[in-house]
Parts: structure tokens; sequence; C-alpha cells
């Protein structure tokens, strides 16, 4: 997160120098299509941090007040279960204390919308990194950035959280060159379904084909993350994502790792490995980051785990029973697959599964059919278009 001078492109950023409740604006990091992060000063502990403000610029935009509403009536319904995942995700990133997961301090809401208040990391993103690199980084190298994040991934899935954004975007190398993955897909998720197309929803490369699937029948869970974490593998590998699973279900024209990146020299573990991660079905990845890091050779680290973080916030608190839903430990893992994972209303998938800790069979053919008739159809349409 680098802190350039505040210089606001449009009328929804705020201008430095603005007052949140407990902080001041003294800079902007990034401006997307479902927030903007702003660095920040802690008034009473004079300590920076990144404040992240919710604000879906498709469905709702900043007021001469200062605050945030929806655009139109139309879109009400949807900023506010958006408003909703977004403090749902805040409390559920501040349960965790793991150096390789961002640390959300507090969450509000204020000027119609939500913040949360996060640790500033001035570090660049993977992509950038990767981007400005001259070569292929060396497997060590992929290693060092990469094992704390699959640490913080397991993490997650013990406590039943699946991240499902997880991209180069999403990652951010420090100065010394530790690692922290960065938001989860609870907001976005949410609003996907509601409001338009998944496909500016969903990274294109780094999804998995479970995530386009907007009726529930595919489910998604660990091997959701497990894909994306293949994927962040195979960009880092060739430096382009890899081809995006829905063109991959008509015809897997995408070149593996050892054939795209033939000079980098890495070992068949982690070529084999990389592979199977990004299996279109989910029965064909690894069931577990343990799995997928076990096939790769790395070693876990022993670390020491340090208290969590309290969070702050003026919202609602979400449902005991919602919460005990997403953080009580796993059952332990039965002898064979049992019953697939059941997706909860905000999106995050609940892996209690019946004792397994396996992927569904992704929806059988017929679902398979169906994907690859409407991908022909795009495929179709958009030659008919570019003639």
């Amino acid at each position: 997160m680098t802190a350039p001078s505040l210089t606001p492109s449009t009328i929804d950023v705020l201008p430095a120098g603005s007052v949140l409740t407990g902080y001041q604006i003294t800079g902007l990091i990034g401006q997307g299509g479902f927030g903007v992060v702003y660095v920040g000063r802690d008034t009473q502990s004079g300590r920076t941090v990144a404040i992240k403000e919710f604000l879906p610029t498709a469905i709702a935009g900043r007021a001469s007040d200062g605050r945030i509403a929806p655009r139109s009536a139309d879109f009400a319904n949807a900023f506010a279960t958006g408003l909703k995942g977004f403090l749902r995700e805040a409390n559920l990133l501040a349960e965790f204390a793991h150096p390789a997961l961002v640390a959300v301090h507090r969450a509000w809401e204020q000027n119609g919308t939500a913040y949360m208040a996060m640790q500033y990391y001035p570090g660049k993103t993977l992509r950038e990194v990767r981007l400005r690199a001259a070569t292929s980084p060396t497997e060590a190298q992929i290693q060092s950035w990469l094992a704390p994040v699959f640490e913080a991934v397991s993490e997650l899935h013990a406590h039943r959280v699946i991240h499902r954004d997880i991209s180069p975007d999403n990652i951010l190398v420090m100065p010394d060159g530790a690692t922290v993955l960065l938001d989860l897909g609870a907001a976005r998720q949410v609003l996907g379904g509601m409001t338009q197309a998944l496909t500016t929803i969903l990274k294109p490369g780094f999804a998995p084909i479970e995530q386009y699937v907007e009726d529930g029948s595919m489910e998604q869970g660990r091997w959701t993350d497990v894909y994306g974490l293949g994927a962040v593998i195979y960009f880092l590998g060739t430096g382009r994502p890899p081809t995006p699973a829905t063109s991959r279900i008509v015809r897997d024209s995408m070149p593996p790792l050892h054939e795209a990146a033939p000079a980098a020299g890495y070992s068949p573990a982690l070529l084999t490995s990389v592979g199977r991660a990004l299996s279109i079905r989910a029965i064909d990845r690894f069931k577990s980051m343990a799995e997928f890091r076990a096939s790769l050779g790395w070693i876990k680290q022993p670390r020491v785990v340090a208290q969590a973080a309290e969070v702050t916030s003026t919202a609602t608190p979400l449902a005991t029973a919602q919460r005990v839903s997403l953080t009580a430990p796993l059952a332990p893992p039965a002898a064979a697959p049992a019953a697939a994972p059941v997706a909860d209303q905000a999106g995050k998938a609940d892996l209690r599964g019946k004792g397994s800790n396996y992927p569904p069979s992704s929806g059988g053919s017929g679902k398979w059919v169906a994907l690859a008739v409407v991908a022909v159809l795009v495929a179709v349409g958009a030659w008919f278009v570019l003639r």
C-alpha cells in the first residue's frame, strides 16, 4: 500500500483532511469498483492506518454533503445487502491474527456507508512486483512469497471461511519480502449476484468455474482457494494469468506451466502441483491447503500465534448462530467423501460437509454440458462482433 498525495479523480473520493470517527484522511491508496482505500491517521494514537470505505460505484455515489447513497431506489436493497457483507467481512477478519492476513482494527458505519480501519502496509502488490521483473522468479522466491499465504488461507479454512478472491492484486509484498493477503470476496460476491454480470466481479484467470455459476449448483469450498493459489503460481512463472476457466471448458488450450515458462527451471513437484490445482473440475484438485503444500514439498514453519484483534463496530452484531456456523472447528474428516458443503446466505461457503473435506463432483455431466454450451455461444457471439 503506497500512499501518494491525494489527487481525487472523481467527486466520490473524500479529500485530504476529511475527518472520520477517530481518524483523519491524509492520502489516497487506491480506488476500485467496490470501494476506496485511504491512508489516514488515528487521532488518538497517531499511528498510520489504511481506511477502506464501502463504495460500489455502479450503484451508489457520494452526495454533496459527503454521504453515500444508492443512485436510485432500484439499488437500495443491493446497497444495503452489500453494506452488511462489508461489515461482516470486517468482523471476520478482525477475529484473526495471522501475520500474513490483513489486520483489521475497527469497523463502523458513517456517512451512509461503512468503513474498516486496517494496519497500513507500505508494500507493492505481487502483480506489480512480477510485472516489473525481467525474468520469472525462482522456485525458492515463489515459496518465500506464498508459503505464509498458504498458512493464512489454511487458518481461514480452519474457521470455515473461504477467501474466494485470491489473486496477485490481493497479495502485498513488503519491503522486507514479507507477504500479506488482503480482502475477502464477501461484499463483491453479494453485489455480483444482485446487480451485474459475474465477469465484472471475478478476476478472469484466477476464479475457478464454480464461481461463475450463480444458481448454487456448483459448491465453493477449499478447492476454490486452491485454484486461486495455483493460478497465482502460474502467473508468477509466466507473467500472465491462466486462461479463464470459462474458456477452458470448451477446449482447454492453456499451456501447462512447463511449456509456458520453459526456462524457469521449476521442479517436477511444482509443475505437477500447479497443474492439479488448476484442474477445471473441483474433484480433481487438492482437497486442502495442507495437501497442496505437501505436494509442492514446502515445509510448514511453526509460528507464534498472537491474540486476535478485537473489532469495534457500531453496526448491528452478527447473529450468534451465524457466527458459530463460520467459526466452529471442522468435524474430523470421514473415511470417504460425504455430503457436499452448502453455501450460506452471504455467499461464504459453510464447510461443515458432514465430516467430508472433499469437493463435490461439480454438478454432474448435465451441468458441464450446459456450461460448455454457454461458453460456445459466448465465443461465437464474440467472433461475429469482431469480424
